[in-house]
């Protein structure tokens, strides 16, 4: 089976100032794009429900988040929350059946250690931080 690609041309409009640069195949070339330039890190942006995204100067020491609002903050970071939902559902699941048992809370600490290990992985916790997760939805 023989495949073939066929080189697509940008098409170019009338309100262009400069056409796109052409190699002697008559193929464009690479051009760097002029594209906004990202100025905050994913630490600069804190997410708060009901407020927009603010800057943040410098990453903060201690975070205390629900499991809603830091399972939103990884995800606006470009983190990853499926292993955090796994640990979450088990440790519901544990404070439901034995609110008071060890096992509740070694699935907490397990949680909570994920969370925090998120959150710095995307430097919206500081190195040396600790997380506390706060109970609520």
């Amino acid at each position: 089976m023989k495949l073939r690609l066929w080189f697509w041309r940008k098409p170019v409009s009338p309100g262009d100032a400069e056409p796109a640069a052409e190699t002697s195949t008559g193929l464009p070339t690479q051009q760097p794009s002029a594209g906004p330039e990202r100025t905050t890190s994913p630490a600069a942006r804190a997410v708060q429900p009901g407020r927009a995204l603010e800057p943040v100067t410098e990453v903060p020491a201690k975070v205390a988040l629900t499991l809603g609002e830091a399972k939103t903050a990884i995800r606006a970071a470009g983190g990853d929350v499926i292993q955090v939902g796994f640990l979450a559902s088990d440790y519901l699941r544990q404070r439901e059946e034995e609110p008071a048992s060890a096992d509740t809370s070694v699935s907490r600490e397990r949680l909570c250690a994920l969370i925090a290990k998120r959150l710095k992985d995307r430097q919206l916790l500081a190195a040396e931080g600790t997380f506390e997760l706060r109970e609520g939805q």
